[in-house]
């Protein structure tokens, strides 16, 4: 009888940190594979995960039992994709090894959760959960809070819904306290300082949400390449601004439309949503065409530097005009229902439907043009 010890690594960090693709099969290469995760990052768990595999296996060995371990490690993306790949990589192993049932050695419920795929192909005797031996001390938790933050993943997982309800908070709350500053013909200042709870909400989320995905190395990265685009004479640049304009111009015409028109609404029911719709037609087109200009740039400098056309520019201006139609098509049939203005329903099926099919139609020509870079890579590969 022949046992597999089977360490699950379901969110792959030994490729992402120590660039060690699954399946490792092996004492010796689990060694490797484990001392190498451990030199990329001495506090992943995952390390601890294959060394407590690698001692249950040699317990097995000195009993005098037949032992195999092996690594499965998944994707980043956990998830479906992940739980495919380890699929896959125990299929190998099971091939290799052959052994008659098996034990589970992972590093929490995440990793369990691959359970059924692997016990649905081969017999598994037990399951061992490693627990990595924390300080029971203040000072431990406030470190282990603060490393566990750095993780990136971990980041995106908590740290990014907790941002999103202080943005949707905080402009909830601004947006209440500036209609009721503008319908008091801004004449109560006491407002102002109202609103700036609903402005530390989304100041906090805009930073927290910023820092889980990087945005200041982000800028850092676009500063230096618009430098050189500047040094180089690039279009991008005048297009860019133009870009910038437009979407600025068309906040503004929203803007003033919706405070045009808000002594007629001061008697309406839904005046706050009818604002909203207003500041919606006023401004969509603009940025609409915002985008245009500022992609338009952009394609033209790579057309430029290199003879070459985007078509990704052809899919994103068919994509973003789609958007147009189907915002504005939205935003009337809801001014519609309400009851607001003289809409024809007509006209606003028809932006609804046109928008549709322009969707429909860049994802079609995403699709074909995909195809033919494909064809075009086998051909010159072969």
């Amino acid at each position: 009888m022949r046992i597999l010890v089977l360490c699950v690594d379901r969110d792959d960090d030994l490729g992402s940190k120590a660039g060690i693709n699954g399946p490792v099969i092996g004492r010796e290469e689990n060694i490797e594979s484990a001392l190498a995760l451990g030199l990329a990052d001495p506090e992943e768990v995952d390390t601890n995960t294959i060394l407590s595999g690698l001692q249950l296996y040699d317990d097995l060995v000195k009993r005098g039992m037949d032992a195999e371990i092996a690594t499965i490690s998944g994707d980043s993306h956990v998830g479906f994709q992940s739980d495919l790949i380890l699929a896959t990589q125990l299929e190998n192993v099971l091939e290799v090894v052959k052994p008659d049932r098996a034990i589970l050695v992972s590093d929490g419920v995440e990793d369990e959760a691959i359970y059924p795929v692997i016990s649905s192909r081969i017999k598994i005797d037990s399951v061992r959960r490693v627990y990595v031996k924390q300080s029971k001390s203040i000072e431990g938790t406030y470190y282990l809070i603060v490393k566990t933050l750095q993780d990136e993943k971990m980041r995106r997982k908590w740290v990014v819904p907790l941002s999103l309800v202080l943005i949707i908070w905080g402009m909830l709350s601004l947006i209440v306290k500036i209609v009721e500053f503008v319908e008091q013909n801004y004449e109560d200042i006491g407002l102002l300082s109202q609103m700036a709870v609903g402005v530390i909400g989304i100041v906090l989320g805009l930073y927290l949400l910023g820092w889980s995905y990087r945005w200041a190395d982000a800028l850092r990265e676009r500063i230096v390449r618009t430098k050189r685009s500047i040094r180089q004479g690039s279009l991008a640049i005048p297009f860019a601004i133009i870009g910038l304009v437009l979407g600025v111009v068309g906040l503004l015409i929203g803007f003033d439309m919706a405070t045009v028109y808000r002594e007629s609404l001061l008697s309406h029911e839904r005046s706050l949503a009818i604002s909203i719709l207003i500041f919606v037609s006023g401004a969509v087109w603009f940025i609409v065409f915002g985008v245009f200009a500022f992609e338009s740039g952009k394609s033209v400098t790579t057309f430029m530097q290199t003879g070459k056309i985007r078509w990704s520019f052809i899919v994103m201006m068919v994509s973003v005009l789609a958007t147009g139609f189907i915002v504005q098509g939205s935003a009337d049939a809801l001014s519609y229902f309400i009851g607001y203005g003289d809409y024809d329903l007509t006209v606003v099926i028809a932006e609804m439907i046109t928008g549709i099919l322009i969707a429909i139609f860049s994802s079609v020509l995403n699709a074909s043009l995909r195809s033919e870079a494909g064809k075009t890579r086998q051909a010159s590969g072969a």
